[in-house]
């Protein structure tokens, strides 16, 4: 049985399972978030058994069915004519051939999920004084900065309300940056996104600086701290990596758009 579901503790029942693969959908439980979510459910003898999520909260809704059983494609099945029109994707690349039977599809490749494993005690950010939180003010400058550096960026300006955004500036303008795609006090949860620097200024150090600053900054509000990266990014990998990231899975990031036929 399919149904949506709206119970967050039941959804967190399930989400808690596996916080690295269900990171953004436990955040999104979050009523700073929830109110833009929509919850699939498939539902065997009063058990969830997987769940997809549709977030709404950006001009291109997102799709996240990543899943923990087989029985991933009988629920996108049962859901495809409830799934918007066009809409961005983080799934599993066994789901393809289901999406393709109503959409099209603009592939953007395999990512990894990452976890912090390292310990805030290792991090050096006695001397990141130049990294300072980023506030609604800047909101035009750092947008300034995505577009030079950053043009396929996924940044919502409502996450600088968090006050999780870190970045570091030479007057007014932002040279780097780290945020949050979802960021949750209340589900002790971060994933970390957005992070880039401008071209001018990279390989020095900067976004290593704004992502240890970002980390110790959430470290006592969170227990997790998770990120997705392109597995094709080798710099940013190895810089994770040397944060004290792990890859902890693997999955596809796609745009899919109704097909006419």
């Amino acid at each position: 049985m399919i149904i949506r579901l709206h119970e967050k503790a039941r959804l967190y029942d399930y989400l808690r399972k596996n916080k690295s693969l269900f990171a953004y959908h436990i955040g999104d439980l979050d009523p700073f978030f929830f109110s833009d979510c929509t919850w699939y459910g498939l539902i065997e003898d009063e058990t969830v058994v997987d769940v997809v999520l549709v977030y709404q909260g950006m001009s291109t809704p997102t799709v996240l069915a990543l899943g923990l059983t087989s029985s991933m494609p009988c629920l996108i099945y049962g859901i495809l004519d409830e799934l918007p029109d066009c809409f961005y994707s983080h799934y599993r690349k066994e789901l393809e051939p289901v999406f393709l039977s109503s959409y099209t599809m603009t592939p953007f490749g395999a990512h990894l999920k990452m976890d912090f494993r390292g310990f805030r005690s290792d991090l050096t950010v006695a001397e990141h004084h130049d990294c300072v939180q980023l506030t609604p003010r800047d909101e035009e400058q750092l947008r300034q900065l995505y577009r030079i550096a950053y043009p396929g960026h996924y940044f919502n300006p409502r996450m600088l309300a968090t006050g999780k955004y870190y970045g570091i500036k030479h007057g007014a303008a932002i040279l780097a940056v780290a945020g949050v795609h979802v960021y949750s006090q209340a589900y002790r949860i971060a994933v970390i996104g957005n992070v880039t620097t401008h071209p001018r200024m990279r390989n020095r150090g900067f976004a290593k600086r704004c992502v240890t600053t970002l980390i110790t900054v959430l470290d006592p509000d969170v227990d997790f701290i998770g990120l997705n990266v392109k597995a094709d990014n080798d710099p940013a990998i190895a810089l994770y990596h040397a944060i004290g990231f792990t890859i902890a899975s693997s999955y596809e990031e796609a745009l899919f758009e109704k097909s006419s036929t």
